[in-house]
């Protein structure tokens, strides 16, 4: 090996070193996020996902494997329960109505779930992430009786309120009907805490 080519490859190993494995992750998962909500999971490629975090294809790789990896891995990280439960039971539904309304919350879940309904080994990958990191937590908050389908009832309303509130707006709503629709879920999630 040359001299030059020494110092090269010692350059290289020094900017791994530097590398800042959590951000570096953190970017990454954004980017992936961001195009299987946008493309769905057969048509978002390694590729393109490392290209938009700005780290090599061989690099993500090694960080989660595989597209299916990288995929689940995004997933749970973007279906993060930890805010809903930040007010309490009392408030949940106005709480949860209001983290969903908020146009600042790039709320990716419903999207990514939507589009990989068409991928065998995506679609089994969302069932499972959805049941461990939606209903179980939920689940586990809302106790007896029924906790499981009490969850899967807030999921389902959650899922498909974001769905045709934010990502496929039927039709602009008319003046009051956001608000309607609005408090028609705050009163249905808080009557699901509620039971008992």
């Amino acid at each position: 090996m040359s001299t030059a080519r020494y110092f090269l490859d010692m350059n290289s190993l020094e900017k791994q070193k530097r590398r800042n494995a959590p951000k570096t992750k953190a970017k990454i998962l954004a980017a992936a996020q961001q195009a299987f909500a946008d493309l769905g999971y057969s048509q978002a490629g390694i590729r393109d996902i490392a290209a938009i975090a700005g780290v090599s294809s061989t690099l993500l790789l090694r960080y989660y494997g595989s597209k299916a990896g990288l995929f689940e891995a995004a997933l749970i990280e973007a279906m993060r329960t930890d805010a809903l439960f930040e007010k309490g039971r009392d408030k949940f539904g106005e709480h949860v109505t209001g983290l969903l309304l908020d146009p600042n919350l790039d709320i990716k879940p419903p999207a990514i779930i939507s589009l990989s309904t068409g991928d065998a080994d995506a679609r089994e990958i969302t069932t499972r992430v959805t049941d461990q990191h939606a209903v179980a937590p939920l689940a586990k908050w809302l106790g007896p009786p029924d906790s499981r389908a009490r969850a899967m009832e807030i999921v389902i309303l959650c899922t498909g309120f974001v769905i045709y509130t934010r990502q496929l707006p039927l039709m602009p709503a008319p003046k009051g009907v956001d608000n309607k629709l609005a408090k028609w879920l705050a009163q249905t999630l808080q009557a699901i805490v509620d039971q008992s």
